[in-house]
């Protein structure tokens, strides 16, 4: 790895893997053994089943994207603020895109990574609750680097490479990813949650914008206002708010 890391732990201790099924079946391997240091990385070259949001599969070319897990403790939060840490990932991954394309990256909610209309990563966060607090989370994040072509059951997919039509280096890039993921973990951990609320609902993908959605067969125009504290999507439509949990509503791209 380069020497560009700034962080006080995320990332300090450093797991590079070959192959792997999948970073988070790793950490969690790892959290059952003993107790690694938090900001622990698990980095894999490649997985052969890496996965998204409960039932998709994560599909990265081997050796040309980022695919790794991040160990947290965030004791200090409550189960109930628990999406909170999801915005504080978010908008680590959307600062550090932002930063190597230069450009404007959104959060298409709850926390996949869009350039314009084409996404280029994803996040699954897995939490364990001990009492009324999290006791340890897995951060899974891919995210799509140097890989150009992708299959054809994902036509929104894009890469770094293809916005700004260069190779980058992944272990460079790896180092700065955890840097931006300090940066939002330690507001997080500062009890910052006006602050990560406000940033993460203007950084919503179509946050404020006229679109349509889809509730199982039916097709609606709504405007996203943002997130209730558990994370539910609130629209308004039709003049009235409705909130919606995961996989209860789907954006029309």
């Amino acid at each position: 790895m380069s020497n560009h890391l700034q962080t006080l732990f995320t990332g300090r201790q450093l797991i590079e893997l070959l192959e792997i099924d999948s970073t988070n079946n790793y950490s969690k391997e790892l959290l059952s053994q003993n107790k690694p240091s938090e900001g622990t990385v698990i980095v894999a070259h490649k997985q052969t089943h890496g996965r998204g949001q409960p039932g998709n599969q994560w599909q990265a070319e081997a050796g040309k994207n980022i695919s790794l897990s991040v160990i947290f403790y965030p004791t200090f939060l409550s189960a109930d603020k628990q999406f909170f840490l999801n915005m504080a990932v978010s908008l680590g991954i959307k600062d550090f895109c932002e930063s190597i394309l230069n450009d404007e990256i959104k959060i298409k909610w709850p926390n996949d990574i869009f350039y314009l209309d084409k996404k280029i990563g994803g996040v699954l966060i897995e939490n364990t609750v001990s009492g009324s607090n999290l006791q340890s989370s897995i951060i899974g994040i891919g995210l799509n680097i140097n890989q150009t072509k992708f299959s054809n059951d994902l036509p929104n997919a894009s890469s770094f490479a293809q916005i700004a039509n260069i190779e980058f280096s992944i272990p460079e890039l790896v180092n700065s990813l955890c840097n931006y993921l300090e940066k939002y973990y330690l507001q997080l951990r500062s009890l910052h949650f006006n602050f990560l609320d406000k940033a993460y609902t203007t950084s919503l993908f179509r946050y404020n914008h006229t679109s349509y959605f889809k509730k199982g067969n039916d097709l609606f125009k709504g405007e996203i206002m943002g997130v209730t504290k558990e994370g539910k999507l609130i629209i308004e439509a039709n003049g009235k708010e409705f909130k919606f949990g995961l996989k209860e509503v789907e954006f029309v791209i």
